[in-house]
């Protein structure tokens, strides 16, 4: 797909306009990641509230019936629970790894097996997170389709 990005210091709002044959998967796809982009999650850290964007947050995690979202270098608590953040920015890239966790696909940098037949995501900032046995083979299915997509249904540079 041909991408043409266009700036105007004018413009009050950011939008996207996609120009196709016809509507394929790849095309809804796109439209789906454009749309949701812009959803906007509040957080709250130390007494400040802050408006968090998905593709910031790194994963979510549920400690003692709280649920937060991790980015690169902060920590914030999230109004959702983990299962509204699952099913809120599934197409996103966000999908459940542990009982506890819901992790970006998109922020993980490197995937290792584990001995105890688990996998291990390291993500870009160098924390790692466990995908447990349960869960790992709705983790890789989500992992094969984003791949995919992205390359446009081969899997020429892996």
């Amino acid at each position: 797909m041909k991408v043409i990005i266009h700036q105007n210091a004018g413009l009050s709002e950011n939008y996207a306009e996609i120009h196709c044959s016809e509507e394929n998967a790849e095309i809804t796809w796109a439209a789906r990641i454009l749309s949701a982009v812009d959803r906007r999650l509040s957080g709250t850290a130390g007494g400040v509230e802050k408006q968090l964007a998905p593709a910031d947050i790194f994963y979510f995690e549920s400690v003692d019936k709280k649920t937060f979202a991790y980015l690169e270098s902060s920590v914030w608590e999230v109004g959702i629970s983990l299962r509204e953040a699952e099913e809120r920015f599934a197409g996103l890239g966000f999908v459940r790894i542990n009982k506890s966790t819901v992790v970006n696909l998109y922020r993980i940098d490197a995937i290792q097996n584990d001995f105890e037949m688990r996998v291990i995501a390291r993500l870009e900032n160098n924390e790692t997170l466990v995908i447990n046995r349960h869960y790992k083979k709705n983790f890789r299915d989500r992992l094969e389709e984003i791949k995919e997509k992205l390359m446009g249904g081969t899997n020429e540079a892996y």
